[in-house]
């Protein structure tokens, strides 16, 4: 029996916004390539930012927290 051991880290990033990133930060982030896992993504850093951001789209030059597993 093969035994796997999968170490991940938890990484904390800050990133700035700008104009032209808007529809893609998910993307440049998720690790998965399932546009299910991109939207799950997209709804945490909405979740994690919601303080600064509230229901409405992201803008450029807000400061947004995201957080990936490496």
């Amino acid at each position: 029996m093969k035994q796997f051991i999968l170490v991940l880290a938890l990484v904390a990033m800050q990133f700035t916004v700008n104009s032209s990133d808007t529809p893609h930060i998910a993307e440049q982030y998720c690790q998965g390539d399932d546009p299910r896992q991109v939207v799950e993504f997209r709804e945490g850093i909405r979740e994690m930012n919601y303080d600064l951001m509230g229901e409405i789209d992201v803008w450029g030059g807000l400061e947004l927290k995201i957080i990936s597993w490496e």
